[in-house]
């Protein structure tokens, strides 16, 4: 074996060894009970983990950039989001819906290929219409390609219910980030937005070599039988879903773009970190309704989806109330001491947000219902409306009001999205208003259906 033979070796030793890592059993290595296990091991707590590193990120970042240098890594991140959007209406959240239906081969090549299309495409667009600083245009491309990729890879986990793995890759990307990013501020002194820059690209290159090692069991060769069938399939419920998703990243971030084009990158920064500090808490509801989806998605029962949803909304919208209170009562002086004095005003925009926040820890349960469910454009028509609001309240209320409007129309935005499913979910399934009630048969639910979900990934 050549030197380049060995190294190969080598690394796909390691990348084997990472993944076996990820599959084995932790009390088995610190000798804990199994509901200790059960809590580390799940999503929540994989989610939970997630949000604790990003918080440390934008921290870092808020600290040692400034608001200026937050407000231009946030249009980056928002333009690669983008990119990633329309990758997806191939590679996305379809792929788990489709994968128990179709060969995974034929839906794999298409998603591939959608991604260097999209990647290429899409950084050369938003950066003619100026949505992102030219000067990172390329770096866009390859960023967004690389997530891309992964993305399609963990979704492929996700369709297979390997619900561990995909919890380890996803926290293994903010880790690659976080420990990248130390290393250049503290290490190497480099306080610029190209470290960012050169952080994700660490993060998710090596996301992508990790998660593709972890599918290629998946991954057999039985021909191109069906394969027309398979690409008008993943297109026609990838453009429903994505279509939705689109318009639900803009109902989130239009307001992005009108506060930099009429205040500037430091006003951009301020509303962006208020901002990514209060959907932190959307952490609950994402993880539950990661869950629900792969749930729903591979059962045929209209009893259990509608049961499911119910008491999940409930359960997110508890929670999700709960740390919001708790997040609101925080001073600005502590986010100020925190960070720097350019940031003072962060309370009062996570008050602002406050509402919207919880309207759509909500709306996301119902999201995946739809989805779930294969009522996609449910999720498109929901995010058109909140879209619409974002439009008429954004360049009415943010001119006037500055980042508050910003907010305030987010909140509005928000509750009439999740307004619409709600109607839609109840016409649906003929769930009545008491249905939405908390009882006790609920939690003893939702304890034992997190179990089942969870002891099949083990």
């Amino acid at each position: 074996m050549d030197h380049h033979g060995f190294k190969t070796c080598r690394f796909s030793k390691f990348v084997r060894w990472v993944l076996e890592f990820s599959e084995l059993k932790l009390k088995d290595i610190f000798h804990i009970n199994n509901n200790l296990l059960k809590k580390i091991l799940g999503t929540a707590g994989a989610r939970l983990i997630i949000a604790i590193v990003s918080f440390a990120v934008v921290f870092t970042n808020a600290h040692e950039l400034g608001a200026g240098g937050v407000g231009e890594i946030t249009l980056i991140v928002l333009g690669i989001t983008i990119i990633l959007l329309v990758s997806n209406v191939v590679g996305g959240g379809a792929l788990v819906y489709l994968i128990p239906r179709f060969d995974l081969f034929t839906l794999l090549v298409p998603a591939y290929f959608w991604s260097f299309l999209s990647a290429i495409v899409g950084a050369y667009v938003l950066s003619f219409f100026k949505l992102i600083p030219q000067v990172y245009t390329n770096h866009v491309l390859f960023l967004s390609l690389f997530q891309s990729l992964a993305s399609t890879n963990t979704n492929i986990l996700l369709a297979k219910e390997k619900i561990r793995q995909f919890n380890f890759i996803s926290v293994f990307q903010v880790f690659v980030l976080i420990l990248s990013l130390m290393w250049f501020y503290f290490t190497l002194k480099q306080t610029e937005v190209i470290s960012y820059v050169y952080s994700m690209y660490l993060a998710y290159l090596s996301t992508f070599i990790i998660s593709f090692f972890a599918i290629r069991k998946f991954i057999k060769f039985n021909g191109f039988e069906n394969f027309e069938e398979s690409i008008v399939q993943i297109f026609r419920y990838g453009t429903y879903v994505q279509l939705a998703n689109l318009l639900q990243l803009l109902n989130y971030r239009f307001n992005y773009f009108i506060i930099e084009r009429l205040f500037g990158k430091v006003s951009l920064g301020i509303f962006s970190v208020g901002n990514q500090v209060s959907e932190g808490l959307w952490l609950i509801g994402k993880s539950v309704a990661m869950v629900q989806y792969a749930g729903i998605s591979n059962s045929t029962d209209p009893v259990y989806a509608k049961n499911l949803t119910l008491r999940f909304i409930k359960f997110v919208f508890v929670i999700t109330f709960c740390l919001l209170i708790v997040l609101i009562i925080i001073p600005d002086s502590f986010f100020i001491f925190v960070l720097k004095k350019d940031f003072s005003g962060l309370s009062r925009v996570i008050l602002s947000l406050a509402p919207g926040i919880l309207f759509m820890s909500v709306s996301m349960i119902l999201s995946h219902f739809f989805s779930g469910t294969g009522r996609h454009y449910h999720n498109t028509i929901s995010s058109g409306i909140g879209l619409v609001l974002t439009l008429i309240l954004g360049f009415t209320l943010i001119p006037q009001l500055g980042i508050l409007g910003a907010g305030i129309s987010a909140s509005v935005s928000y509750f009439s999205s999740a307004g619409y499913q709600l109607i839609v979910f109840m016409k649906l399934t003929r769930a009545s208003a008491g249905d939405f009630l908390i009882s006790r048969d609920d939690l003893l639910f939702i304890k034992s259906e997190i179990s089942e979900l969870m002891e099949k990934n083990n």
